[in-house]
């Protein structure tokens, strides 16, 4: 179990250690001490803290990032070390402000699980979808998580098509037709570990100048899945109905998404015209785009994604600009 953690320099030690040990009490149940690995993302009194905890309690093992890489950075960090233990099959990460519940962790193992013996091979993750996304992170930063997800999606099986393949959604079907990407809460075979790591150890080659590494911890793994013909499945997991902590950028929104969404086009290869367009499907089906202001978010976010790939492909990308909005419905 993989537990990336970051907390401000600013919050109080007590806190950060009182959210540690909700994060790290339960896991022991489903993992061994020496196998929950608390990484601490470049941040030194979260370090302290950890250590501070693990005098006192034990349960848990640190390691220790010496600059902050952010949280992609973290997990392959993390996904690394257990790596080295060959009696490890399946891998889970968690977020570091407890709103992941130990308790479901069964089953995102079984599902996976089950999908390896179904399946025949090991290129499947399983996710923990939250049952509602707008309730659970608002309005606003529910609407941004389900357009990248559309957007992301689309993509990937449009560079399956191109190769005459359709993505596995039989262990998904049961949901929205679009995967919760950008929980934290996710497993992992030994494959699908590798195949993160290498997502993140290629992106600069592939994505020069973008910082894939420090926000892409949740989409290039399921995007590399998918195109390399494995599965990706889902399981409801409960979630707090509200954050109990959070690192969300919303000053840094459009250069954060962008940068993945840029990377998904680099790596899927869509011609950034078919890219154009997948980005006003995913706009014309938001609630938010009915608010100017959240129409512009959307359109700065797609115009920063598709001028930061069109410069990096030589590829000129027409942005978006005034949206016709249907007048009936």
């Amino acid at each position: 179990m993989i537990i990336p953690a970051w907390y401000p320099e600013s919050m109080a030690q007590a806190d950060m250690e009182a959210l540690i040990h909700s994060c790290t009490r339960d896991a022991a149940a489903f993992a061994a001490p020496e196998n929950i690995r608390l990484v601490i993302d470049g941040a030194p009194s979260a370090l302290a803290a950890a250590r501070a905890l693990h005098r006192r309690a034990g349960g848990f093992e640190i390691d220790s990032m010496p600059v902050n890489e952010g949280k992609g950075g973290a997990v392959a960090a993390g996904l690394r070390r257990l790596l080295a233990n060959p009696g490890i099959r399946f891998f889970v990460t968690r977020d570091h402000d407890n709103d992941h519940l130990a308790q479901d962790t069964p089953n995102l193992v079984s599902l996976a699980d089950r999908m390896v013996r179904e399946l025949g091979h090991e290129r499947v993750m399983a996710i923990g979808r939250r049952i509602s996304i707008h309730r659970h992170l608002g309005f606003e930063r529910g609407e941004f998580e389900w357009f990248m997800n559309e957007v992301v999606q689309e993509a990937a099986k449009y560079a399956m098509a191109r190769d005459g393949r359709v993505a596995n959604e039989q262990f998904s079907a049961a949901y929205e037709p679009v995967l919760d990407m950008q929980t934290g809460f996710k497993c992992y075979t030994r494959e699908t570990a590798r195949i993160m790591i290498a997502a993140l150890d290629e992106a600069p080659a592939l994505a020069p100048g973008l910082d894939v590494r420090r926000h892409g911890a949740e989409i290039p793994v399921i995007v590399e899945t998918l195109l390399r013909g494995g599965a990706v499945g889902e399981v409801n997991r409960l979630s707090h109905e509200n954050q109990p902590m959070s690192t969300y950028d919303t000053a840094g929104r459009v250069r954060v998404k962008g940068t993945v969404l840029a990377w998904v086009f680099l790596r899927t290869g869509i011609p950034l015209c078919a890219a154009r367009q997948l980005l006003l499907n995913a706009m014309g089906r938001r609630v938010l785009s009915k608010d100017a202001a959240g129409l512009r978010a959307l359109a700065d976010i797609s115009n920063w994604a598709l001028q930061k790939a069109g410069e990096i492909r030589s590829e000129p990308a027409d942005p978006i600009a005034g949206l016709a909005q249907a007048e009936y419905f």
